[in-house]
């Protein structure tokens, strides 16, 4: 319980953080935090439009699957590059304040959550524009779906701030992990795809797999029959909050002889 105290303890400076980080990445733009909205749109439209010609798919089915999926693992990305850094850039907070150290990689993941909820309200007025009909209550299970994306981006983060303060090769390493990732995760391509050419088994070992069907499958209007596709996903959430937090609260205050 130690680990959510400091966070409460340092609520007020955690949220003024990620205010002033808000405010900081859009600075001195014409669009200001729109570009949340419109770097999304613009990726999709880009790959959509490269891959819905290339496979001969139509553009009102690809462009919302590779949205819903584009969207998170952007989100999944952020948390673990920015996590990296949590202490490291905080490293005048931690030294000369008692700052709790806990509330710096949840300083990230809150900023890239909120990118996250930006971008998905680009994804569902582009949904509506193309499918209103599949609009229906399925869709209420995004609300779970984001509160356990929301601990694991925390907890990716943590992890990752904690790693890479100790091993500062981390960070390149962990760039060509998620690079890979994104290749072996269907995002832009269908799992049907593998599981008909019998290697099934790759996206069936992957984690993100699951995480994204939690999220996607409501985003779409679909419903998630497969009960083990959340069990898995709120497992490997759950089984990474409970690394980071204990692993923070093992480490503590020692952190800052890393720094």
């Amino acid at each position: 319980m130690r680990y959510f105290k400091n966070i409460y303890n340092g609520r007020y400076i955690l949220f003024s953080l990620v205010s002033r980080d808000l405010k900081n990445r859009y600075r001195g733009t014409i669009l200001g935090i729109a570009w949340s909205l419109v770097t999304p749109l613009g990726l999709v439209a880009i790959i959509g439009t490269v891959f819905s010609l290339l496979w001969g798919i139509s553009m009102k089915v690809f462009v919302p699957y590779l949205f819903s999926g584009l969207i998170p693992w952007l989100y999944i990305s952020a948390c673990a590059q920015g996590g990296t850094t949590s202490f490291i850039s905080a490293q005048g907070y931690i030294k000369q304040t008692q700052t709790p150290i806990e509330i710096f990689p949840i300083r990230t993941a809150l900023v890239e959550f909120t990118n996250l909820l930006f971008g998905l309200g680009a994804f569902f007025i582009v949904y509506l524009f193309i499918s209103p009909e599949n609009f229906n209550y399925f869709m209420l299970m995004v609300v779970p779906a984001l509160i356990i994306w929301l601990v694991f981006g925390i907890s990716l983060a943590t992890l990752a701030a904690l790693i890479n303060t100790h091993i500062r090769d981390y960070a390149p390493l962990q760039g060509l992990i998620i690079q890979g990732f994104f290749y072996v995760t269907p995002i832009v391509w269908k799992p049907d795809i593998l599981a008909e050419k019998n290697y099934g088994i790759i996206y069936q070992l992957n984690p993100i797999y699951y995480m994204l069907e939690i999220i996607r499958r409501p985003l779409l209007g679909e419903m998630v029959t497969d009960f083990h596709v959340w069990t898995i996903a709120l497992g490997i959430t759950l089984l990474l909050a409970c690394a980071s937090v204990l692993f923070t609260i093992r480490i503590g205050r020692k952190i800052t002889f890393k720094l």
